[in-house]
């Protein structure tokens, strides 16, 4: 009767031979596998000799932060202590660097422009690097210079004494003593008794030289209370004088002389500051210029 190996399909005319057939064919070997490495071994030693011999089942000492493997722990700390990638850092957060030692980050520290201690103007912006610096510059900057305003005049001097002499000496700031009825302004009390004295406003007939001007027609409603200008266009509207025509022209230079006279009149002569002064007050130049060309030359502009 055959005896039959079903795991190969095969018939014996024994079982002796069949028995022989399973402990001798490669087929039947007993099989030692390692599950890592997906291979087999036939002897249980041949499996502990590749599990201890195979670099990839050597054990791993892993370092986290480079994704690098070593093959002993005195390897990995050999990496940890010397590598540049795990050498202990020092950090300047201020710069965003880093140094290899706390000396190295204090030498940064001490000797780096940027942060060198700073002694800071804050009227002007700018920072000295030492507090004597500042205090130089503080000391001797004219935009720390202490200023001595004079508020009417809207001007600063540079010293108590400079302000003094401005108040003294310029005209703006001299005494004046005013005449209310010419609103005019003179330099001592004797010049104003001068005026009142002397002056044909104060002594003058009923008429100006603007009103015997226009009271010369003697068809025309003359109003003293209105401005000359006003007058002056009534008057030509009245006597019906055309541009360029003789009694046109004729009385409108007697209008200028009049005008003159009555400036004269009120204001004193063309060569008397302190007349100029009062025009200019009359009509809110404030300030009033200095010289009488000055004066003149705003009047007419």
């Amino acid at each position: 009767m055959m005896s039959i190996c079903l795991p190969c399909d095969r018939s014996f005319p024994s079982h002796t031979a069949l028995q022989q057939h399973e402990r001798d064919s490669p087929a039947h070997a007993e099989s030692f596998d390692c599950d890592d490495c997906n291979r087999s071994f036939d002897s249980e030693e041949a499996l502990a000799q590749h599990l201890r011999d195979s670099p990839a089942h050597a054990e791993s000492f892993d370092c986290d932060d480079c994704n690098r493997s070593f093959d002993s722990e005195e390897a990995l700390a050999q990496h940890l202590r010397d590598s540049p990638a795990h050498a202990e850092s020092f950090d300047c957060d201020d710069c965003n660097r880093s140094f290899g030692s706390e000396e190295a980050l204090a030498q940064h520290l001490r000797d780096s422009p940027a942060h060198a201690e700073s002694f800071d103007c804050d009227d002007c912006n700018r920072s000295f690097d030492s507090e004597e610096a500042l205090a130089q510059h503080l000391r001797d900057s004219p935009a720390h210079a202490e200023s001595f305003d004079c508020d009417d005049c809207n001007r600063s001097f540079g010293s108590e004494e400079a302000l003094a002499q401005h108040l003294r000496d310029s005209p703006a700031h001299a005494e004046s003593f005013d005449c209310d009825d010419c609103n005019r302004s003179f330099g001592s009390e004797e010049a104003l008794a001068q005026h009142l004295r002397d002056s044909p406003v104060h002594h003058q007939a009923s008429e100006t030289p603007l009103d015997i001007f226009f009271r010369s027609f003697r068809t025309f409603a003359y109003d003293p209370t209105q401005p000359p200008a006003t007058s002056y266009a009534f008057l030509q509207a009245h006597e019906g004088w055309r541009r360029g025509e003789a009694a046109s022209v004729t009385a409108w230079n007697l209008y200028q002389e009049a005008l003159e006279d009555e400036l004269r009149l009120w204001f004193g002569e063309e060569d008397d500051l302190a007349a100029w002064h009062a025009l200019c007050h009359a009509i809110s130049i404030e300030p009033p210029p200095q010289t009488c060309g000055q004066c003149e030359k705003v009047w007419v502009n």
